[in-house]
């Protein structure tokens, strides 16, 4: 039985509650309420044509309450079906309240919509097909692989520091292998916070607090925070975090005009430095920035694990994602003192190893989506959740060595369609995404390393310049 069907049954069950007819002016003014701050407002959102009342529910959703706001008064359907798993059907059925109306027969389209829904609706039956083939099956060998060879780049480098941590050559050596690692462990926690790897949500979340709490230093809970509601809101200004890196870097007009907008009245020194003589020179120190992305990332992890706790309020998940990432500061910081034999090459093994990492996460993280198109709220609204992740994102065409340092990422449009699928099966189905790109004319964006890197510099560069007649404007 199908999850979607699943939950049909369940919905249906309860009908002999209150259950109504919703029009579907009502969940558009649930999402102007929300827009307006209203917080007395009842919070809608449809999936499958059902409205589910989320007003109670939002301060408990297991994926965080900013990336389930950012469908209040919309349909949340494809986004449910892509980043759920089973047992969430049947949470979801407790806040069923009643059935969308069907819509009027008068309402008109456009033809860019009319394209943009027969598109969507071509990408869910590819995913029913793929389904029924096993596409969404992750390879168990695949994965022991992956999980063993990346232990074994860890063990290399740390062996390096005990029989070479004398030699300035090799603790330097050392550093960029334990950075590779920490990226490698990246993708792999990823992967498994994808629930790319196994159906069981307990074991995947076991195996991201291992890679990405103890091996890496991450917070599972942060990154699930701010991951699901990037895949949720892909490049939509003011909810994806992911775009939302003001005041280190503007990606496009919608965050430059808020930035410098918020200065108008009252700036602060550091403030107006920054949007002085900062920020319209972007471009210069992209590069620089990156390799403090890492250890900036970690500190954000700690913070908000400490802070904020589990995502999913789970004592025991707080306690675990604590503990992990306590032990990766000890031992990480016990292995360089013991094994390091001096003050400097410390220093340097720290530094490098955070850099290599920085770099390594960060420069694969710009090329998925920055450069590329930025859609406001409203646009959003107006379009198929499969044509945003298509039109947002950049495929980037690899040897298999850039494949394995992508972690796979370089298939970001068939990763964003379908997010739940291995990484091993996205080489398989990007043909078939980019025939029906082509069949809707959707664009569909590939490019090489060089070329992608080219563009993101570009946008800077373009965002930058636009950063220096705010800056004449408001000062």
């Amino acid at each position: 039985m199908r999850s979607c069907d699943f939950a049909v049954i369940l919905t249906n069950t309860l009908s002999f509650l209150d259950i109504r007819i919703f029009e579907r002016e009502e969940l558009s003014k649930s999402l102007q309420a929300y827009k307006d701050g209203n917080q007395d407002e009842k919070k809608y959102m449809t999936i499958d044509n059902k409205v589910y009342d989320i007003t109670d529910f939002i301060p408990d959703h297991p994926g965080g309450e900013q990336v389930i706001s950012t469908h209040i008064g919309k349909d949340a359907t494809d986004v449910f079906h892509a980043m759920h798993p089973e047992s969430a059907y049947e949470m979801l059925a407790n806040c069923y309240v009643g059935d969308l109306a069907p819509e009027k027969s008068n309402v008109q389209r456009t033809k860019a919509q009319q394209n943009s829904k027969a598109f969507a609706q071509e990408i869910r039956d590819l995913r029913d097909k793929l389904q029924a083939e096993g596409y969404f099956e992750g390879s168990t060998l695949f994965y022991i692989y992956k999980v063993l060879s990346t232990l074994a780049i860890c063990a290399t480098g740390l062996t390096m520091l005990y029989f070479g941590g004398h030699s300035t050559a090799v603790v330097f050596g050392a550093a960029v292998v334990v950075g590779l690692f920490w990226q490698q462990c990246g993708w792999l926690a990823h992967d498994f916070g994808h629930h790319q790897v196994s159906n069981d949500h307990d074991k995947n979340d076991l195996l991201v607090i291992f890679l990405g709490c103890f091996c890496q230093g991450f917070s599972l809970s942060w990154w699930k925070n701010k991951h699901n509601t990037h895949h949720a809101s892909t490049n939509v200004s003011g909810h994806d975090p992911d775009i939302d890196t003001a005041p280190i870097l503007l990606w496009d007009e919608f965050a430059t005009a808020n930035f410098y907008g918020s200065l108008e009245d009252n700036p602060g020194r550091i403030s107006r430095f920054i949007a002085e003589h900062v920020l319209p020179y972007q471009s210069r120190y992209y590069f620089f920035i990156l390799g403090f992305a890492r250890f900036s990332w970690a500190l954000q992890s700690l913070s908000y694990s400490f802070n904020q706790g589990a995502l999913n309020k789970s004592a025991r998940i707080n306690w675990m994602e604590r503990s992990m990432l306590v032990s990766h500061w000890v031992l990480f910081t016990a292995w360089n003192i013991l094994f390091v034999g001096s003050i400097t090459n410390m220093i340097m093994f720290f530094v490098v190893s955070q850099a290599v990492t920085g770099y390594a996460l960060a420069f694969v993280f710009a090329m998925n989506h920055n450069g590329m198109p930025v859609i406001t709220q409203e646009q959003a609204e107006d379009m198929e959740f499969y044509e945003i992740q298509v039109i947002t994102g950049r495929a980037v065409s690899l040897s298999p060595l850039g494949d394995w340092f992508f972690g796979g990422l370089n298939y970001q449009i068939e990763h964003h369609v379908f997010p739940d699928m291995p990484r091993h099966s996205l080489p398989k189905v990007k043909p078939m995404i980019k025939s029906i790109c082509k069949k809707y004319n959707i664009h569909y964006h590939d490019t090489g390393m060089i070329q992608g890197t080219i563009e993101v510099l570009k946008t800077l560069d373009v965002v930058q310049r636009l950063c220096e007649k705010f800056s004449k404007k408001v000062f």
